[in-house]
């Protein structure tokens, strides 16, 4: 996990993880924006001096400057975000994206856990035959419900955490809401959210990373515009995971009512909004009807706020891996060893832990799930 040796591209991690310019790292740690530029290429070896320095004065563990590439931050980033996003904000969401990729990684494959098959025999030929595969390989029958996808993707080796970041006052910290890296190579990804209060929104932002984990592993780029075919099938294939195309063609009609698509919210756990783009995409609703529908949404208030809650999933996998690499419980212990600064560690473990075996338990209210 970490070396004997700094790594002086990890002052560009940090940089990023604390929204800085190579001017305003180089004022705090007392070197020239062409130093530390030379000292993030590699042309300039870290110092034990100078990383010590940048540790202290950015309360980062001294094994933070020690950590060497990783298989489990390569390749091209796959996001949910807004249609705008600045510069900063991805440079500053994706590495803290891939701290977290690395750790989740680590104590993955140290805990004995068994890695994530993307391809399963090679059956994807479309977004839904996918997710028709995914929903085969868990053994959820027929129309099914996923009880809870973030689980899901747990048994299926795929880490998940859903606090990112610390909530920020600042609205332009604001443009993702999730975060994975589709690589082929790296078996054990990991999927993030970012401040999603609302369990429908959280559900559907969770499987539509999937689908991007699924759909281009082999891809070189990803483009994550909303009109990307990339990001179209990415969703396609979550939304057809979470509720399968059979229950839009029969249970959605023209007809259809606002209540009636609420029962199915309930049911499949994705908002009416989502469900009437989707009803729309497959058929079932015309493009006025969908219009209509849409326009009742938003008199209501419903595009912030729909009735029927559904409650936000909280991961496991994680912090049960932590739990049996790092025996003794301790975060400190943890921290120094990943090269992660404790408080951003228990924020990815849930709920501020204290220890890496607080209230780790065994998931209920899941569908059952059986595997090859």
């Amino acid at each position: 996990m970490t070396s004997d040796t700094f790594n002086g591209a990890r002052l560009e991690t940090l940089r990023h993880i604390h929204g800085l310019t190579q001017r305003q790292l180089g004022e705090r740690i007392g070197v020239t924006q062409s130093q530390l530029s030379r000292l993030e290429r590699g042309d300039t070896p870290l110092s034990a001096e100078l990383a010590t320095v940048a540790s202290e004065a950015f309360s980062e563990p001294l094994r933070f400057f020690q950590v060497p590439p990783s298989v489990a931050t390569a390749g091209p980033v796959a996001f949910r975000r807004k249609a705008a996003m600045r510069a900063p904000e991805r440079d500053r969401v994706t590495a803290l994206y891939q701290e977290a990729s690395r750790a989740f990684a680590h104590v993955s494959e140290a805990s004995g856990y068994h890695e994530f098959v993307s391809d399963f025999g090679g059956r994807f030929d479309d977004p839904a035959g996918a997710a028709a595969a995914v929903r085969a390989e868990v053994g959820l029958a027929g129309e099914q419900p996923v009880r809870n996808v973030t689980r899901l993707l747990e048994r299926l080796g795929i880490g998940v955490v859903s606090d990112l970041e610390a909530d920020h006052e600042d609205e332009s910290r604001g443009d993702v809401s999730g975060i994975t890296i589709p690589f082929k190579h790296n078996r054990r990804p990991l999927v993030a959210t970012l401040s999603i209060g609302r369990g429908d929104v959280q559900r559907l932002t969770i499987a539509h990373e999937l689908g991007h984990l699924i759909l281009d592993r082999d891809a070189p780029t990803v483009s994550c515009s909303t009109r990307s075919p990339q990001e179209q099938a990415a969703f396609a294939l979550g939304r057809a995971l979470l509720m399968p195309p059979s229950v839009l063609t029969t249970r959605v009609s023209e007809s259809s009512t606002l209540k009636q698509l609420l029962e199915l919210k309930s049911e499949f756990g994705m908002s009416v909004g989502a469900i009437v783009y989707y009803a729309n995409r497959l058929g079932a609703i015309t493009d006025a009807r969908a219009r209509t529908l849409q326009i009742q949404i938003a008199s209501r208030g419903w595009r912030e706020r729909e009735p029927v809650d559904v409650t936000p999933e909280k991961p496991m996998l994680l912090r049960q891996a932590m739990a049996k690499v790092y025996p003794a419980g301790t975060v400190a212990r943890a921290s120094h060893d990943l090269g992660i600064e404790p408080s951003r560690l228990r924020r990815w473990l849930g709920e501020d832990a204290v220890s890496v075996r607080d209230d780790v338990r065994p998931a209920s209210n899941v569908t059952r799930m059986r595997f090859r």
